[in-house]
């Protein structure tokens, strides 16, 4: 795992964020959900932290809450400090021959 935060915590944090922007713009779940384009139930899948909601709609509702802006932030424009080959599994070297007793 390369964040602090676990998977599922990171996206439970989300959603937990997202429906509090929501409810601080007093808006319904039913209204967000008819802006994205999705079903109520996939809304609060998002809300939820369920991995397995669409990102095209992740990124609306983003958009439906004034914060379309936000997503570009996610990814900084500054160099990274990882490196995709810091990220891939190292290679494997091959076992010695085994030494031969004299």
């Amino acid at each position: 795992m390369i964040s602090i935060l676990g998977d599922a915590e990171a996206l439970e944090k989300f959603g937990i964020r997202l429906k509090a922007l929501r409810l601080r713009r007093n808006l319904s779940q039913e209204y967000v959900a008819g802006v994205v384009g999705v079903s109520v139930p996939t809304y609060r899948k998002i809300e939820q932290g369920d991995g397995t909601v669409e990102f095209r709609h992740v990124a609306r509702a983003l958009g439906a809450l004034g914060l379309a802006e936000a997503l570009g932030d996610v990814i900084t424009a500054t160099e990274p400090e990882l490196r995709l080959k810091d990220l891939l599994r190292p290679e494997r070297k091959n076992a010695s021959k085994p030494r031969r007793k004299s």
